[in-house]
């Protein structure tokens, strides 16, 4: 990892993102590279109907001063830690500016807080930042903290997967944070039992948790196996496997982090093939919006 966008709106929970950014940037030796979103004047009169254009002009001077004086308040603080800092400012739709500048700039990863409502309520709200998770062909890693006076740090990744899908890239992309992390990694897989329960008797149902169980566990080996061969790869990170059933998967998984002290859900955006449960705007949304922990997107490759 080399370059970490830390998109802000000025809220308290894009501050708390920065600390996840900061906390990544020291592990990895990676720049980070802040950018605030401005609007265009014609969005922001067409928000601000009862406000005159000479009102809205000042008010976006004032913005552009008051973030330049954040980005210069950061990069005296990440100064301290040993991260290099570069603020950018731009101006247009927030979503597609970050998306923009993310893959220009070579990034490896985005991070932003979940909600936003920082300089102008809604900058950075929950629409826009499952547009940049939607769009994004990096990483998203949005950050939503409960304990927010707790150190940002990574000790326990959870890993859902879809065993009807060939992609391990969640799991490989996991193994490499764990690396530089020393986290530990459970991969699960939910198995939902409204989609058995009445068709199959007990011990059937059983066979199907066992055959699942395997599966995962070989396919967990084989992806571990594989990054373990790969120049400087750690044999030392500790990763295992789970089955895990419920009626809901998004519910499932977010109860699962929550009671296991999971730090990171790390997830596919998406399905390779477009057919599955695993899409933005189902299951990996409601993990997003549902989870007390912070949540890294990424498109299956």
């Amino acid at each position: 990892m080399k370059k970490i966008i830390w998109a802000t709106d000025g809220s308290e929970e894009a501050e708390r993102a920065l600390e996840y950014a900061r906390y990544l940037a020291v592990k990895s030796g990676a720049e980070i590279i802040g950018v605030h979103v401005v609007p265009l004047p014609v969005q922001l009169l067409y928000e601000n109907l009862s406000n005159s254009k000479e009102h809205i002009n000042n008010s976006i001077i004032n913005l552009e001063n008051r973030v330049a004086d954040m980005f210069d308040d950061v990069a005296s603080s990440l100064k301290k830690s040993g991260v290099n800092f570069e603020g950018i400012m731009l101006k247009g739709k927030p979503s597609d500016k970050i998306i923009e500048f993310a893959k220009k700039s070579k990034a490896d990863m985005i991070v932003l807080g979940k909600h936003g409502h920082g300089f102008f309520e809604a900058m950075l709200a929950g629409s826009e930042t499952l547009k940049v998770l939607k769009g994004s062909h990096i990483p998203v890693l949005t950050v939503k903290d409960e304990n927010k006076k707790g150190r940002a740090q990574f000790k326990n990744i959870l890993v859902p997967i879809d065993l009807t899908e060939c992609s391990d890239s969640a799991i490989a992309y996991s193994l490499a944070l764990a690396q530089i992390t020393g986290a530990n990694i459970k991969v699960v897989y939910v198995l939902r039992l409204d989609m058995y329960a009445q068709e199959l008797p007990a011990s059937a149902l059983e066979m199907v948790i066992e055959q699942a169980q395997t599966d995962l566990t070989q396919r967990v080996a084989k992806v571990k196996k594989a990054y373990e061969r790969k120049k400087s790869a750690s044999k030392d990170i500790k990763i295992s496997a789970e089955v895990i059933h419920g009626m809901s998967e998004a519910v499932t998984i977010a109860n699962y982090a929550k009671n296991n002290n999971i730090d990171l859900i790390a997830i596919h955006t998406h399905g390779r093939t477009g057919i599955t449960r695993f899409l933005l705007g189902s299951v990996t949304e409601r993990v997003i919006s549902g989870s007390k922990c912070s949540v890294l997107a990424m498109r299956p490759e």
